[in-house]
């Protein structure tokens, strides 16, 4: 076998590996050395001392290119655990299966042409959920199983009743915080509320809902069983072909009802939330969107371009599930954000006398027989009470 030569991009990770992650030299070697092209430990220790001059005038690599590499590398460790070059575990089985499904819940929602992308994307994403979910309670010493007075599990068929997801997000070892369990609880009940009973588009109104599973999702994997099963970069970014501009009937959520199904939870859920509850990005991830102005073009290139206020180039924003506040919360913010004290009778007064209540208007929303009202709506109202 012929000498391996190190070129000077390798010895500058392995560099980036010593001195951004503090691995040694067993380590660094495992990740570059393997059976056709195997290399001697002593060549990390040079690199490592800068004991040969080709290796101390090459300089390292940044964090981000060695953060880079170890996720390529992680991704082959999980494919040597998938085909067998060492044993699996119960754990690490589930936690493969539970990404595959959820990966396979992402690239149905990003299909655009299926209506029920959202009821599909749903029930998915509860099953890979509660294959997570199992796996950190069995990591946790705890047996998912559903057990009679006298301890012994209960048998369906057979088999022993395992605990739905409802069930392990209550559990305090799923180490899950308040807005990942809030999401999850609003998903189930949106399962609930329209399996086999609703024929209502609901894909607008749980976008949000959708966005912020997703990302609970990848960092809970992530974060409890290891880098590999990090699927961030494995999905690629929906293109959008359907101009949306602020012009657009559509544009303003609010202005159509809301499915039935979804007010029903809508009320169920957030009606007792807290504004940090229902704020909470864990919860409902919300995009706001800042223009941002550059004077160089080449440092523009980027696939939105987001114009300045008041230019006459359309932006394409669609505004997904703005914040919502009930009238005493809308009249806090008045006074704690612009120090405009306002009654309810003013309050009550000026949306009546100037129909700010009309769906048409995007300016607030009935969710389960209570108004909640948007930021637009509160400026609108302080314009006219300041007046």
């Amino acid at each position: 076998m012929a000498k391996v030569v190190l070129s000077d991009r390798e010895v500058g990770l392995i560099k980036g590996l010593i001195q951004h992650k503090a691995l040694n030299d067993q380590q660094v070697l495992a990740i570059f050395s393997f059976l056709d092209r195997n290399f001697n430990h002593r060549e990390i220790g040079a690199i490592r001392k800068g004991t040969k001059p080709r290796y101390a005038a090459i300089a390292a690599a940044t964090v981000g290119e060695v953060d880079a590499l170890l996720y390529h590398y992680a991704k082959l460790a999980a494919l040597a655990e998938h085909l067998g070059f060492y044993a699996t575990t119960y754990v690490s089985a589930q936690v493969r299966k539970a990404v595959e499904i959820f990966k396979t819940a992402v690239l149905v929602y990003n299909n655009n042409t299926l209506s029920t992308r959202s009821e599909t994307f749903i029930v998915l994403s509860v099953i890979a959920w509660t294959y997570l979910l199992h796996a950190r309670l069995t990591e946790q010493g705890i047996t998912p199983v559903f057990k009679n007075a006298d301890g012994s599990p209960v048998m369906i068929d057979g088999q022993e009743k395992l605990w739905e997801l409802s069930y392990c997000i209550e559990r305090p070892e799923s180490g899950l915080s308040a807005g990942e369990k809030a999401n999850l609880r609003y998903l189930i009940a949106i399962r609930n509320a329209i399996e086999h009973r609703s024929a209502e588009d609901v894909n607008d109104a749980l976008q949000a809902k959708i966005q912020a599973n997703a990302l609970n999702f990848l960092r809970f994997a992530k974060d409890n069983f290891g880098s590999k099963y990090d699927f961030s970069h494995d999905l690629a970014f929906a293109i959008q072909l359907q101009a949306l501009t602020l012009q657009s009937p559509n544009a303003l959520k609010g202005a159509v009802p809301v499915a039935k199904a979804v007010a029903a939870v809508n009320a169920l859920i957030e009606g007792p939330m807290s504004q940090a509850e229902f704020d909470d990005p864990a919860y409902s991830f919300r995009v706001y969107v800042v223009p941002k102005v550059t004077n160089n073009a080449k440092k523009a290139d980027q696939a939105v371009i987001y114009s300045p206020v008041g230019s006459n180039v359309e932006v394409a924003i669609k505004h997904v599930e703005r914040p919502k506040y009930r009238m005493t919360e809308a009249i806090k913010k008045l006074l704690d954000d612009d120090g405009v004290v306002v009654t309810t009778y003013q309050f009550t007064q000026a949306w009546k006398q100037n129909n700010l209540k009309d769906p048409a208007k995007g300016l607030a929303v009935m969710l389960g027989g209570q108004w909640f009202w948007y930021q637009e709506g509160i400026d609108k109202i302080r314009g006219i009470v300041t007046n």
